[in-house]
């Protein structure tokens, strides 16, 4: 596939447009200088406008204006730094490689200094986005993206800003566009050139938290890329040889199923009481695990046995000996020090538990996946 890459320049407000030799842009990019807001009606000779904060609209209209021009893909910048050519060169480079990736840059750590800068430029945008998607990027602020056209065409964008680049990352990625990194030395990032305001971080945080909660929500979120991993029977832990095979026909390896089924076992195991499924389905998400898997197996660990047996562990650390009086006295009055015990115990058998559905999860899963590749074996002989 051959790409076109449209490069639209957006200087900050106050900003002259820079002197791009255009020479130097490699063969696949061209320059689209400026996007006129909604409503305007330029005339010729009028310099482009420059919006104060980068709205969604305004990206519509440029991959408008990109695919009139045989674009394939944009490039969205409000600052060209002086040594930024190479870096377009290795993006475009790149894009080229993976035409139906969205290509995102990653600046060297050596620029951030203060254990603030820290935190607000990589590590806390990096654990939203692996909390939201469960994907994983060295830089999501590197302002030096290549989008393809489909992504901004298709997806409903409606943040503003700095949080605009958050917004377009989580959503390609709900929509299982995939994410290629390239290392780049210009230091530019989504807030610069943006005007900034007292309550946006607040805002900002909200909305990762908003984002982190649509994650799990059992609504499916808009794709661009063909779902083909369709389930094809329900998922339950009293049918669990059929539901391993289900499992596996959507591409999860037995590791993953294993991992999954351990991970549900031991939140499951802990007191986190009426908040079970909400952490379970966080977790999995957070470490790309199966999240069916995972709440099928964390259902062993329902009311009374697992917690009963947690208990009396706890009980048993604490007085050397097992709880035998069940009564309103040592269920209910005493019932803040039986939580405590339930949290010791759980400390104790979460692990164990773990290793054990874990360990039985793994072997089952290799033994349906031999089953299933036996039959698909003698299906292709048989033709």
């Amino acid at each position: 596939m051959t790409t076109r890459i449209a490069i639209v320049v957006l200087p900050g407000p106050g900003r002259a447009m820079p002197t791009i030799v255009k020479a130097d842009l490699p063969p696949n990019c061209f320059i689209v200088e400026g996007i006129n807001p909604p409503g305007a009606t330029p005339t010729q000779g009028d310099p482009p406008a420059v919006p104060g904060r980068l709205l969604g609209t305004h990206l519509r209209i440029a991959a408008t204006r990109a695919r009139a021009l045989e674009a394939t893909h944009i490039m969205v910048l409000r600052h060209w730094p002086p040594a930024i050519m190479p870096d377009i060169q290795k993006m475009a480079a790149a894009c080229q490689a993976h035409p139906d990736a969205l290509v995102i840059g990653y600046r060297p750590p050596a620029w951030q200094t203060g254990l603030r800068r820290r935190w607000t430029g990589r590590r806390l945008p990096r654990f939203w986005l692996k909390m939201q998607t469960g994907r994983h990027l060295r830089d999501p602020f590197c302002a030096l993206r290549i989008y393809p056209l489909a992504v901004i065409e298709n997806l409903r964008i409606y943040q503003r800003g700095t949080m605009l680049g958050a917004e377009i990352l989580v959503k390609s990625a709900w929509a299982d566009v995939p994410f290629h990194e390239v290392a780049v030395d210009a230091d530019l990032s989504v807030h610069h050139g943006e005007p900034s305001s007292l309550g946006e971080p607040v805002w900002r945080f909200l909305l990762n938290v908003h984002y982190a909660l649509r994650s799990v929500l059992p609504v499916p979120h808009r794709k661009l890329v063909p779902d083909a991993d369709q389930a094809g029977s329900k998922v339950s832990v009293w049918r669990p040889m059929r539901s391993l095979r289900t499992l596996l026909r959507e591409n999860t390896s037995p590791t993953q199923l294993a991992l999954a089924a351990a991970m549900g076992v031991f939140l499951g195991t802990l007191p986190l009481i009426a908040c079970h499924t909400l952490v379970i389905i966080l977790a999995a998400n957070y470490f790309r695990l199966n999240k069916v898997a995972a709440l099928a197996s964390s259902q062993l660990c329902m009311p009374p046995v697992v917690p009963a047996l947690c208990i009396e562990t706890g009980y048993f650390l604490r007085h050397g000996r097992f709880l035998t009086e069940i009564s309103l006295e040592t269920l209910g009055y005493q019932a803040l020090e039986r939580l405590y015990e339930w949290l010791l115990g759980s400390l104790v058998l979460a692990p164990l538990l773990a290793l054990l559905i874990g360990g039985m999860t793994l072997m089952m899963a290799r033994l349906a996946a031999r089953s299933m590749a036996a039959v698909r074996n003698l299906g292709s002989g048989a033709q």
